[in-house]
């Protein structure tokens, strides 16, 4: 269930981070590669990262856990609202990632052209996902902050999580509870 939290809050966090605006980018993305980069079981083909060494209690874990599972409701109500943004924008996801990487990236060759009437609606999802978006990193700053912890401390449970097996153990047991 961990897993698949770290999993799904990455690729909802990765399809979308780089169209926040400018403001808020630099947070929300350091905040979403935190959540995104990780692995709960390690990878012996991935590089070794630096091991974590950090003291978490067993109360301090419980609240890591209880933050987890608010921000895993947080990402599931987000992607509903941004899969609605979708539907009533009449993109599916496939064109909306097609035009969003050809307009992130338009020296890559893309061929993905959009239609003045598809631009327009492009441009007023992307508005609306910003918003969810924006909307998404306050409630999980929120919820981090009201079991006790900050998010930096919340970043650093999370490092020891995805690097130590018996953490990902005790995690995955009280979320399970």
């Amino acid at each position: 269930m961990l897993k698949q939290l770290l999993v799904g809050s990455s690729a909802l966090m990765l399809l979308f981070a780089g169209s926040v605006s400018a403001q808020g980018a630099s947070e929300l993305q350091t905040q979403e590669q935190d959540m995104s980069q990780e692995q709960v079981t390690p990878d012996p083909a991935a590089p070794q990262q630096q091991q974590v060494d950090l003291q978490v209690d067993e109360e301090e874990l419980q609240r890591f856990a209880n933050a987890v599972e608010q921000i895993q409701t947080i990402e599931q109500t987000a992607q509903q609202e941004i899969n609605q943004v979708l539907e009533g924008s009449g993109f599916s996801r496939e064109r909306f990632s097609e035009l969003y990487q050809a307009q992130q990236s338009p020296e890559s060759g893309a061929t993905t052209e959009a239609t003045p009437e598809e631009q327009q609606s492009f441009d007023q999802a992307v508005t609306q996902i910003e918003t969810i978006l924006q909307g998404v990193q306050a409630e999980q700053v929120e919820a981090i902050q009201s079991e006790g912890l900050e998010p930096q401390r919340f970043s650093e449970i999370l490092a020891a999580v995805r690097q130590d097996p018996s953490l990902q153990q005790q995690v995955q047991q009280m979320l399970s509870n």
